[in-house]
């Protein structure tokens, strides 16, 4: 099983990505963890953030998920896909798939901005930030929207709803 957390930079997709894992992970110790950012790291940075360099992560990422997953490995991920044609691809290509989508409005995220991203972006320092000078593209058919509009703990509370939906869309756990 695949739960693809998603959203755009400051969301808290990081943030609940690991607080779900490990939840899950005391439950079906199969279970791995992705993070976007962890996952650039692992090949060293070897791209940029351009939309060209933003498709060849996701279809690394992606492809590696779908190879786990075959055999049987439970995938947590937190990662942002810019486009909608590789989560069209993750929901044909990877059985038992699962996207929840973070959704943040662009003013609280400039408002947190704890990376300090967009205050770069949007003073022109830097290029190339989903929100800012690159489209963010919602995701079209998510398994589950959650606000994160509040509080960190208001985000955990979401945990058991991911289980409900799952359970209720028959998703096989390994």
């Amino acid at each position: 099983m695949v739960i693809w957390i998603t959203g755009i930079s400051g969301s808290g997709k990081s943030t609940f990505g690991k607080f779900f894992f490990r939840k899950f992970k005391k439950i079906k110790k199969n279970t791995i963890f992705f993070d976007g950012d962890e996952f650039r790291k692992i090949f060293l940075d070897d791209i940029k953030y351009t939309l060209q360099d933003r498709d060849k992560n996701a279809l690394r990422l992606t492809s590696l998920v779908k190879y786990l997953s075959d055999q049987n490995i439970n995938i947590v991920i937190s990662a942002n896909i810019t486009s909608q044609k590789f989560r069209n691809w993750c929901r044909k290509n990877i059985k038992n798939y699962f996207e929840v989508f973070i959704d943040v409005p662009m003013k609280i995220l400039i408002k947190r901005d704890y990376k300090k991203l967009y205050e770069k972006a949007l003073k022109k320092k830097i290029k190339n930030v989903v929100g800012v000078d690159i489209p963010f593209i919602k995701p079209k058919k998510p398994d589950l929207i959650l606000k994160n509009i509040k509080s960190k703990k208001y985000l955990y509370k979401n945990y058991s709803l991911i289980f409900k939906k799952i359970k209720k869309k028959k998703i096989k756990v390994y």
